[in-house]
């Protein structure tokens, strides 16, 4: 288990980025708490280092907030050289931004998978306003990361995620371009 702390660099200088600095009605310090919060992974339980839905609600960032998602099954993955299987999904709302990812790693193309990997990128309070929102930078991103081996609660409960999630997406997200070079989501509300 491993959880790592990284601060954004501002683009300006920090005498010059206290004369820009917003309002303090516009920072959330909610964010700020979230973000400095225990370990959000629990050791020896992997069904929930992967179930996406007490992740997210560990930031209170709901489905209402989902701007994109993308989902793959039993793809080759050359790095590892196994079969992956993913949740990806960005949520953004007025004062930060979510991205929770899920792989699951199998030996065989349709074995069950053995090892999982998480990854949540937190951040909050935005710098400046993007008319992109993914694009927006942000004051304070933290990023955690968890893995391990995978039990039969945890395999499960992937799975149960990965296909209702996929609904959730096909329903209320339209399919992202696939041919645009800025957004590799397959549904997205993303601009770019």
């Amino acid at each position: 288990m491993n959880t790592h702390n990284v601060k954004t660099a501002a683009s300006e200088s920090t005498e010059t980025s206290s004369l820009t600095a917003k309002k303090s009605q516009e920072i959330s310090y909610e964010a700020i708490r979230r973000s400095l919060r225990r370990s959000l992974f629990q050791t020896d339980h992997p069904q929930l280092n992967v179930n996406t839905a007490v992740l997210c609600s560990d930031f209170s960032m709901n489905l209402e907030c989902l701007m994109a998602a993308t989902f793959t099954r039993h793809e080759a993955d050359f790095h590892s050289r196994k079969y992956r299987s993913g949740i990806e999904m960005l949520f953004i709302n007025a004062h930060e931004k979510l991205l929770v990812t899920v792989f699951v790693y199998s030996s065989a193309q349709s074995s069950d998978p053995e090892t999982y990997e998480t990854r949540i990128v937190h951040s909050a309070n935005p710098i400046d306003e993007e008319q992109h929102p993914e694009n927006t930078e942000y004051e304070t991103t933290n990023v955690y990361k968890a893995a391990g081996e995978l039990n039969a609660a945890a395999r499960e409960n992937f799975w149960s995620e990965h296909e209702e999630l996929s609904k959730h997406a096909q329903q209320n997200l339209p399919i992202a371009d696939e041919y645009s070079p800025f957004c590799h989501w397959r549904f997205s509300r993303l601009k770019g």
